[in-house]
């Protein structure tokens, strides 16, 4: 903490006082005069994005007028990204869960098929990714907190100036990860003074719901659609305050309110909302300390909460905490023919969980709670408060400078991270009521037992707990360029060391690029390796997921049943145990060749790009291991226990197509598509992999029984891995630039894949599933954004910005079927209005 506040405090501080002497002196406006006022004019239709060079086939680049004109109405910036052919989103997007419409989190995604926990995320130069357990999806756990993110910061898409992706062929500069490198730079303070405000809004009365086939021949009523609203607003304000010191102040809030429907049960109720909320504060400077020499400096803080409450018991809200803090205080400078940068920088992330501490289940044939629930019994509290944290302090530089017949480039990073969780106190969750009027309490136990009313007779408790783990990471690159005989060769090696694994890495890269003599075309192969990163999840269960289960009787005494705080313990369960003897580090072997070029006639620029990795030793569970134990009071209580093994693999193969073009100044087409298969062992890092999980496991499959591993071999991944995708997207200009639009279509082609088809059959006595290839069906979806200058003066411009999702309202899931939340959102629209000065 001592060090994000010097870091935090540094940078605001020492950015203001270097300025504060020249601001004295700067030129101010007389007595009612109207200060020059620049409006950003729009040159041109906003291209979706560049082509990295040859060397760099692997990296394409978002600038910000692409990331305005496309970025949604939530403000999402990873949606930009689908005009990627190799970045996949879940299948389950459009979903119209209440879950789904409250999360204002930023969208998973898996690139080139690594996993989505495995990308390395950069905001501003400060890693941002989270070591903690961000698989868990259940809010309502008591030993996991179900709303973290694989980012543990992100902001809002108003602020961003840039968006690098680098999905294959990637520099030695960048480390630990097995999937992609996602850049993202806030924009830099401008030089003259301006400002924008902007609100925009969607809910319920602005969108359409479907239901799929499947969902509504399995349904004979539909239940209530959703309820929900949405807003997005902030501003941000361009401080130059002197010729050498500018500064940029920016606030941005997203909320999301929705009804929750209570269970059956507990329709006495009502409606509950609940409700998310984003924030991004940001302060960010530049100072030029001298023609070569510039300081920059930054604090952002993104906090997220989210409120919930489980339908089936009472009294139970959960709050729910993420994002968190990013500091920076860095130099950028030349010394000759070389280039340097140094960067000191901070993030702090906060998965924090808040709610009543323990649940208790009272039959409703107790005294006084006939009322409580319509089951039989009624449930009330919930799983109590848990402390996860995450911080990060590193010190990284790089240079750069021309070489002999080449470029050098080399670099070190430094960072110290630290994870904990923490439970105060034991929660109890009490269950096996009994009620009756002869029911006596030895001692005042509060809900737990009520004279005369009822008594619980058992209890699991989930013990208190305080687990901390640290690393300490340093990682050394370098790598040259330079041309032989015509060949651009880009040769390096990044080496990577742990605390926390104790492993010393080595990643070679290599990118040879050539002309080739026909049509401009160019050619790069690359082989690379990329080592992932430690995960600390297991480390920090370590004192976690202790749960010891309690039985008590009652002695009967003048015909009272007296219950006591005899408790007898029957049970005991470990989630997991870490161990770090004899693993390794994940990583990922890449061979990747690309060709680029112009197109003969049509014009434009494309890209082919294949992608083949082999990705090994990726963290996944072993198999529950059970072992008996006598306790402290004489009885027998059963451990479970799990520990981390380097089971886990992951293959992919993909070929993409891209074709970028401008039609003048007022239109730019683009197009991608991708064929792709990717294979995994396990999703979650807490899934065991299927070599472990299916051993001497049989099923029924085409008209045989034969091992489950049998039958799902060489399987296509579910989610995150669709075979094939087109992507499609236009902007223009229309009325010399008064009105800009942009349509972008996603195309998933529809799949096969082994599964369960949820039917058992009887060979010879023995009980089995049977399992076929399942079809999924395909999905396109359109989107439409639009934004109209209403006014614009020389006092400012005033914007109307409309965003409409799945234009032409399809259902995006013909797969999905739920009883309770069967809707999907159709067509649906965010309106905004801006003003800029």
């Amino acid at each position: 903490m001592r060090i994000l506040l010097l870091t935090s405090v540094g940078a605001v501080a020492v950015l203001t006082a270097s300025g504060s002497v020249l601001a004295q002196t700067a030129p101010s406006p007389s007595a009612g005069e109207i200060p020059t006022v620049v409006i950003e004019g729009e040159g041109q239709a906003a291209r979706n994005y560049r082509m990295g060079d040859a060397q760099d086939s692997g990296t394409s680049t978002f600038k910000r007028d692409s990331v305005e004109a496309r970025a949604p109405g939530s403000g999402d910036v990873n949606e930009i990204l689908k005009a990627l052919p190799t970045v996949q989103f879940t299948s389950t997007q459009g979903r119209a869960t209440r879950a789904e419409l409250q999360d204002l989190r930023p969208e998973n995604i898996s690139i080139s098929g690594g996993s989505i926990y495995e990308n390395l995320f950069v905001l501003d130069g400060v890693g941002v990714n989270s070591r903690l357990d961000v698989s868990g999806t259940n809010l309502a756990a008591f030993d996991d907190v179900g709303n973290g993110s694989a980012q543990t910061v992100w902001m809002d898409a108003s602020l961003i100036g840039e968006v690098a992706v680098r999905d294959s062929n990637i520099s030695a500069e960048y480390g630990q990860f097995t999937g992609g490198v996602v850049q993202i730079a806030t924009r830099a303070p401008s030089r003259t003074y301006g400002g924008e405000v902007y609100y925009g809004q969607t809910s319920t009365e602005m969108a359409s719901f479907r239901v799929s086939d499947r969902a509504r021949a399995a349904l004979s009523v539909l239940p209530a659609k959703p309820d929900y609203d949405k807003r997005r607003y902030g501003f941000s304000v361009d401080l130059p305050v002197s010729e050498r010191l500018r500064m940029l102040a920016a606030y941005n809030r997203s909320e999301a309110r929705v009804t929750n429907y209570p269970s059956t049960n507990y329709v006495a109720l009502g409606n509950l909302s609940q409700r998310s909320v984003s924030d991004n504060f940001l302060l960010k400077g530049e100072y030029d300390l001298a023609s070569d020499l510039l300081l920059t400096g930054q604090v952002n803080y993104s906090p997220y909460e989210s409120e919930f409450h489980p339908i089936n018991s009472r009294d139970n809200l959960l709050e729910s905490h993420g994002g968190g803090l990013t500091a920076k205080l860095g130099l950028e400078g030349r010394r000759g023919l070389a280039n340097w940068t140094l960067d000191l920088t901070h993030a702090w992330s906060d998965n924090d969980r808040d709610g009543p501490a323990g649940t208790i289940q009272i039959p409703t044939t107790a005294i006084g709670f006939e009322n409580c629930s319509l089951g039989a019994s009624c449930v009330l509290g919930s799983v109590g408060p848990l402390t996860q944290q995450q911080s990060d302090t590193g010190l990284k530089g790089r240079w750069e400078q021309q070489w002999g017949a080449g470029q050098l480039r080399a670099g070190f990073e430094y960072a110290h991270i630290e994870g904990q969780k923490r439970r105060d106190e034991t929660v109890y969750a009490y269950l096996g009521g009994v009620a009756g009027l002869n029911t006596a309490c030895a001692k005042d136990e509060g809900m737990s037992c009520i004279p005369g009313v009822y008594a619980a007779a058992r209890r699991n408790g989930y013990a208190a707990f305080d687990a901390k783990a640290s690393i300490d990471n340093f990682g050394l690159w370098a790598e040259y360029n330079f041309d032989w005989a015509g060949f651009m060769i880009r040769t390096g090696a990044r080496y990577d060391y742990e605390s926390f694994l104790g492993n010393h890495n080595i990643s070679p890269r290599l990118s040879v690029s050539r002309d080739l003599p026909w049509a401009g075309i160019n050619l790069t192969v690359g082989a690379n390796r990329y080592y992932g990163r430690s995960f600390l999840g297991y480390a920090l269960r370590e004192g976690a997921g202790v749960t010891r289960g309690y039985m008590r009787t009652p002695a009967v005494v003048n015909g009272q049943r007296v219950w006591s705080d005899n408790w007898t313990l029957t049970n005991h369960t470990d989630t997991s145990r870490w161990s770090n003897i004899g693993l390794d580090t994940p990583y990922s072997d890449e061979f990747t060749i690309a060709l680029n070029g112009p197109v003969a006639w049509l014009g434009g620029e494309y890209r082919i790009k294949g992608i083949i990795r082999e990705s090994r030793d990726q963290f996944a569970s072993s198999a529950a291991e059970t072992s008996f134990y006598d306790t402290e009071t004489g009885t027998t209580a059963r451990r479970t226990t799990r520990t981390i093994t380097n089971d886990g693999e992951r293959s992919y193969e993909g070929l993409s197509l891209e074709y970028v073009r401008d039609f003048g100044r007022n239109h730019t087409l683009s197009f991608s598509t991708n064929l792709s298969h990717t294979d995994a062992t396990n999703i979650s890092y807490f899934d065991m992999a299927d070599e472990t999980e299916f051993e001497g496991e049989l099923v029924y499959y085409q008209g045989k029984v034969v091992p489950k591993l049998q039958a799902l071999a060489d399987n296509q991944l579910e989610d995150y891995a669709n075979p094939f995708i087109i992507n499609a997207d236009w902007a223009a200009r229309w009325f010399d630039g008064r009105l800009r639009t942009n349509v972008n279509a996603r195309w998933r082609d529809s799949f096969t894949r082994v599964a369960d088809t949820l039917v058992n059959i009887t060979v010879d006595g023995v009980r089995y599933d049977v399992f076929d290839k399942v079809e999924f069906d395909s999905s396109v979806e359109v989107n439409l954004a639009a934004t109209i200058d209403l006014v614009k003066t020389q006092y400012g411009s005033a914007l109307l910005d409309l965003r409409v999702n799945n234009l032409f309202n399809t259902v995006l899931d013909q797969d999905y079927t739920s009883g309770s939340q069967p809707y999907q959102l159709g067509r649906n629209v965010w309106l905004s209005l801006k003003y800029r000065y």
